[in-house]
């Protein structure tokens, strides 16, 4: 006979489901539930916050107010653990990009579980492993890969909130299971290409020890890195010395002794402030001094540091950029990527640990400057003869890790359906020359969603998104980001069909949005969408040819990115600028 219960399942680790015996299951949320896992038992699932879009913005407000708050008192705890005395500046670099991530998650968690208890009533909820003890993780990476990923990590710290604001509404039951061991994360693969790579460019290294201009992660492919190279005078360089492994140390009691002085505001901020030290990657306490060692000695000439994406995940380039920041050196950050710009992202990083901050798009403040997009530098025009109709998919993380525009967390079943619409909309002919691309970041098997619904055969098998471009028809793009860009920079006919609430854009390119509404390239009806590409299908270049298109495609790559012909001009000038300045 069952119990007369309701349990609480917070992730989809099924010994936490009970065995049956439970009159009612509770899910926090669709993470929760494995795709195609059979229950058969009542249950039911809370419903996200996240389809609140006014409670999102409120939301997104605060976490950059904590953001900033936190931030100040971990500069000061850690500088008093490292006996150093480095500005506020010198920690953002390194500490930012993490505290950015473990933030949201962590408020992710808050929030799920306050509504849920708010709203509801529990009896019960299995924890396991109550000895189970999880070291701080070894590099952000790894720490990363818990927030996104791990089953284990977040059960853990629904847990912990559980235990501290909780233990008076809800028993805890312990299954204990040996087997329950965190996930590995595996890092990226050393292949004998990176090898020969990393062993010629240390070899340019060697020959010229100067270089005033350092470019690591600059999103430049290699034949725009070599001719600006030799505009700037310096050889080429990958500078792939920033890709050593630097051995980290276990984690320490002494880690204990660091105070944090959070004037706390609220439960939340308690929370936090009484478990964030334990959840700081070893880099930032136990290993810093040995990445602090590496960087001093790597690259002493230089004057001006750029980057697309290794500020963000670099933890030697992060310690190095840090240091000649502090010596009074240049950063420059540069996009990495984008179309339309997003409303809420990374709360100003990039700005905030630059000097000058290049972006594809119009420059939105004083700190921004409008540069030709350098990953579409010498890129070609895509062929013009292609049959297929080309849908490019994203799928975001599984647990969520992240504020910024789009459909996070479980918003990406939402995203799945729509685009899944669109496709049924389509004329019969047109269907056969369908092919979708993922991005899989996730895991909410999305691509098994597709392929249940339509079959494995509309799947792209293509190596890379750009010869997929070259045998496209059209290309249907479901996020306004650096894919759009692409696409339409290839000159393929092109739509965005997107989540419009979800992907909210920069107030700045409104008028542009419905330039390009207008034109019929932009839609967030799947069905008109469908509807425009029934219509074209048979001969696209006449709509995509018009006045007003090509106008409308003019107007895009004037707000959001143009590559002119003097692109070397411009760049190699603005670097050189730099050094002057």
């Amino acid at each position: 006979m069952k119990k007369n219960k309701v349990l609480l399942v917070t992730t989809e680790i099924q010994a936490t489901w009970g065995n049956g015996e439970y009159e009612k299951v509770f899910f926090l949320g669709d993470w929760c539930k494995k795709y195609n896992t059979k229950i058969l038992y009542d249950n039911s699932t809370m419903d996200t916050y996240l389809r609140d879009r006014v409670k999102f913005e409120r939301d997104h407000k605060y976490l950059e107010d904590i953001y900033e708050r936190m931030l100040e008192s971990l500069y000061i705890s850690l500088n008093v653990y490292h006996n150093t005395s480095y500005s506020l500046r010198y920690w953002r670099i390194i500490l930012g990009p993490w505290l950015f991530i473990y933030l949201t998650s962590v408020w992710d968690s808050w929030e799920n579980l306050r509504i849920a208890f708010e709203k509801y009533n529990f009896d019960e909820t299995i924890l396991l492993n109550s000895d189970l003890q999880y070291e701080p993780p070894s590099s952000r990476d790894i720490g990363l890969d818990r927030v996104s990923n791990s089953h284990i990590w977040n059960h853990l710290f629904f847990a912990k909130i559980l235990k501290t604001c909780y233990r008076d509404k809800i028993k805890f039951r312990y299954e204990n299971d040996d087997s329950i061991v965190f996930e590995n994360y595996k890092g990226p693969k050393k292949t004998f290409r990176r090898f020969i790579i990393s062993w010629v460019d240390r070899l340019l290294g060697a020959i010229q020890r100067n270089h005033k201009f350092v470019l690591v992660g600059s999103y430049f492919n290699k034949l725009t890195l070599i001719k600006i190279s030799i505009k700037l005078g310096q050889i080429p360089r990958l500078h792939t010395e920033f890709d050593k492994i630097i051995k980290m140390p276990k984690s320490s009691i002494n880690r204990n002794k660091i105070i944090i002085n959070l004037r706390e505001k609220n439960k939340f901020e308690l929370f936090l402030k009484n478990h964030i030290v334990m959840d700081i990657p070893v880099p930032y306490i136990e290993g810093y001094r040995n990445i602090q060692k590496k960087a001093a000695h790597l690259l002493p000439n230089c004057s001006v540091i750029f980057s697309a994406s290794s500020y963000w995940n670099n933890e030697l380039f992060k310690v190095f950029c840090a240091e000649k920041v502090d010596s009074g050196k240049k950063l420059i950050i540069s996009e990495h990527g984008g179309a339309l710009q997003s409303k809420y992202i990374d709360f100003s990083h990039r700005e905030k640990i630059s000097n000058v901050y290049t972006v594809w798009h119009k420059a939105l403040n004083g700190s921004q400057i409008q540069l030709p997009p350098n990953l579409m530098i010498n890129r070609k025009k895509s062929k013009k003869n292609g049959t297929n109709l080309v849908i490019v998919n994203v799928e975001l993380t599984f647990y969520r890790m992240d504020h910024c525009s789009g459909p996070l967390g479980p918003l990406a079943i939402d995203d799945y359906q729509h685009t899944l619409k669109f496709i049924r909309k389509l004329d019969l002919d047109i269907k056969k020359h369908l092919k979708i691309r993922m991005k899989n970041i996730g895991n909410w098997n999305i691509k098994q969603r597709y392929a249940d619904k339509l079959g494995v055969k509309f799947f792209s098998q293509r190596a890379t998104l750009l010869e997929e471009y070259d045998h496209s028809k059209i290309i249907v793009c479901t996020y306004p980001m650096t894919t759009f860009m692409e696409a339409m920079f290839s000159g393929v006919p092109t739509i965005l069909l997107y989540k419009k609430e979800y992907w909210e854009i920069h107030p700045e390119f409104d008028r542009l949005v419905g330039i390009m509404e207008d034109a019929k390239i932009i839609f967030s009806n799947p069905v008109a969408a469908s509807d425009h590409i029934n219509k074209i299908w048979s001969n696209p270049y006449l709509w995509w040819g018009s006045v007003k298109v090509i106008d409308a495609r003019k107007e895009f790559f004037e707000q959001c990115g143009h590559v002119d012909d003097d692109w070397l001009d411009q760049w190699s000038d603005f670097f050189k600028e730099q050094l002057i300045n």
